[in-house]
């Protein structure tokens, strides 16, 4: 059986194939890596993977811009909607698969909060 954040990422990943071919060149799919601390993220087009977090999703101008998920190296994730290389509306799980926050917007929610 799949877990959750394993579904999350194949639906997020069919959407980025058809959405791509959708949106047309606006947007690119491709792997990004980021340094810094959030919400300073620099994005390169290469990186440590085991030692930086990477994005793969929709890029524009460099930055994510789209859909997208990041990954960190310690498991952590973020699965959603970006804004010129911010977090804008989606999900951010645990390295065990928790979900921990919900973005919206570019805010911060608690899970479990309304």
């Amino acid at each position: 059986m799949v877990n959750s954040p394993s579904k999350h990422l194949l639906l997020l990943c069919s959407m980025l194939i058809v959405s791509s071919s959708v949106i047309g060149n606006k947007y690119k799919v491709e792997t990004l890596y980021v340094s810094g601390k959030y919400p300073f993220w620099e994005w390169n087009e290469f990186g440590d993977q085991k030692n930086q977090p990477k994005y793969q999703g929709q890029v524009k101008d460099g930055k994510p811009n789209g859909l997208g998920v990041l990954i960190s190296t310690n498991g952590w994730k973020y699965f959603g909607s970006w804004q010129n290389g911010q977090i804008w509306s989606g999900t951010e799980y645990d390295n065990f698969g928790n979900i921990i926050f919900s973005w919206v917007e570019g805010k911060k929610k608690y899970h479990n909060l309304k």
